[in-house]
């Protein structure tokens, strides 16, 4: 990252899942609600399996993680998508650690993910963001994205074309 800590990233799998639960505790409220439109409190087992468990023809999960210790890794950021039955629109979501933002992290991720998704051919990413995330808005700015506001639902659907040069 720009201020040298060495990030790992790999496919979410299964046995993710007791980790999932850390990295989310970890998150501020705000995050939370960037991230899931709402208020979440700790999440049961089944769905935090749907998050961890995934099915890769469909969706992808990277996670981002740091070396802790000796032989621990932390999850400090994730990215994920899952794309329509034709491979032609890929919906999007991220989060990063509360403590890890500012770092280069968020931007990363997303364009791992831009390159995984135009890499197996998908057409375009699409999102929503809510008004007031600022961060996320300035981020898909930079890349790209078009941004279009929903003003009844308080949010901005993002989209970046794949097939653009």
């Amino acid at each position: 990252l720009q201020d040298g800590t060495q990030v790992k990233v790999r496919p979410i799998r299964p046995e993710d899942e007791p980790d999932h639960y850390q990295f989310l505790s970890r998150l501020t409220p705000e995050d939370i609600r960037f991230r899931f439109f709402g208020q979440v409190g700790a999440l049961p087992h089944g769905q935090m399996a749907r998050l961890t468990q995934i099915d890769y023809d469909r969706e992808m999960a990277l996670l981002a993680k740091i070396k802790v210790g000796a032989s621990g890794h932390d999850t400090v950021g994730v990215v994920r998508t899952v794309t329509d039955p034709d491979n032609d629109r890929a919906e999007y979501a991220i989060v990063v650690r509360s403590d890890m933002k500012g770092r280069g992290l968020g931007r990363w991720l997303l364009e791992k993910m831009i390159a995984y998704c135009r890499a197996r051919g998908t057409r375009m990413i699409i999102g929503q963001v809510l008004q007031d995330n600022k961060a996320m808005l300035g981020l898909c700015r930079k890349l790209g994205f078009k941004l279009k506001t929903i003003i009844d639902e308080g949010v901005v659907e993002v989209t970046f074309d794949l097939q653009a040069p």
